[in-house]
């Protein structure tokens, strides 16, 4: 009997270590993904249907990958210093890499870039790698993939503008920044501080005739409901990219580093597509139902009325203006 329940147990112990291993075995490593968009965004679209599926099936599920959208993990900033701290494998981030070095935050002056497809091939190509190296390197963060929500906008229910003239007696909303306060006042808004979710009321209610956002960012917030005209003068492109902690990175095997970056560059390129085709579907939408009246102005007139803000970027921050300066003299072909 002693006999019998001994080799019982043993058998249970034998079943219970290979279900221990064969996990082991399918799931070495786990990559989860943190960011702030909603679960059926564009991205969160990809990293599922693309990234996920593609890295599990090349590894035989080696290697884990588990999604969280919608601020599952923390705020962005949490996220961010999550990555790395290596508390958190990967995550897409916007400019929060700023927090932790501020010379990051010339990324988002305006006109640093002077349209989407500018932004897109500049940070996609050696010009970008130099800036991952720089300035995201040291941060012990590898940047995997960039994209970008798209070019903000100026919308409003006063009067097409095509030019900086045509802001006078305009009243812009903005959030309380320095840089897109200065932004808008040298455009020639009047400036008015306001939370997002004040700003279909006052719109209504003409307490402000302006905002600006990106027009994916406007249409879902049901913004067109108040507006008339869109110019879309991309003053700011703001980015995203797709990050992961560089140590653990370099901890992978070299096939499975490879991997990981080669898919990782193929899925935010799929972002970008994604949407930018979501944009063009908008305009088309917006224009039918609502009326509103989009405009693609000669932005150099905006160019100039900002410039000094690079000008004095550049100044405070001697170890990027050559980097900058590179990046504008590579945008005088987009504006052809």
């Amino acid at each position: 009997m002693k006999l019998k329940k001994t080799i019982i147990l043993f058998i249970a112990l034998l079943i219970t270590f290979s279900l221990v291993f064969s996990t082991a075995a399918q799931a070495s490593q786990v990559l989860r993904i943190a960011n702030y968009f909603g679960a059926d965004h564009p991205v969160n679209v990809q990293l599922e249907e693309y990234f996920k599926a593609t890295i599990e099936d090349a590894t035989d599920s080696e290697i884990e990958v588990q999604i969280y959208p919608a601020n599952q993990l923390g705020s962005e900033e949490e996220f961010c210093e999550g990555v790395m701290m290596g508390e958190i494998e990967m995550a897409i981030t916007g400019n929060m890499w700023e927090m932790f070095d501020e010379s990051i935050s010339f990324i988002q002056l305006p006109y640093v870039f002077v349209n989407m497809e500018h932004a897109y091939d500049v940070m996609t190509g050696e010009l970008g790698q130099q800036v991952y190296d720089e300035l995201f390197s040291p941060l012990g963060i590898e940047v995997l993939g960039y994209f970008s929500q798209g070019g903000r906008a100026l919308s409003n229910n006063v009067r097409p503008i095509e030019h900086p003239d045509d802001t006078e007696g305009i009243t812009m909303r903005t959030w309380e920044g320095t840089t897109i306060i200065e932004i808008m006042e040298s455009f020639g808004f009047n400036v008015t501080v306001m939370s997002m979710d004040e700003l279909f009321t006052a719109l209504q209610q003409g307490v402000v005739d302006a905002q600006d956002n990106p027009i994916s960012a406007t249409y879902h917030q049901g913004w067109f409901e108040v507006l008339d005209y869109v110019s879309t003068t991309e003053h700011i492109i703001a980015p995203n990219y797709f990050v992961m902690n560089q140590d653990l990175l370099d901890s992978l095997s070299p096939e499975h580093q490879e991997l990981i970056i080669e898919t990782a560059a193929e899925a935010t390129a799929r972002m970008h597509e994604d949407i930018m085709q979501e944009e063009a579907e908008i305009i088309d939408r917006v224009e039918s139902e609502y009326g509103v009246e989009f405009t693609n102005p000669d932005v150099v007139p905006f160019m100039e009325r900002t410039q000094h803000m690079l000008e004095e970027f550049k100044e405070d921050f001697p170890e990027v203006a050559d980097l900058i300066k590179e990046i504008q003299e590579s945008g005088e072909d987009y504006l052809e």
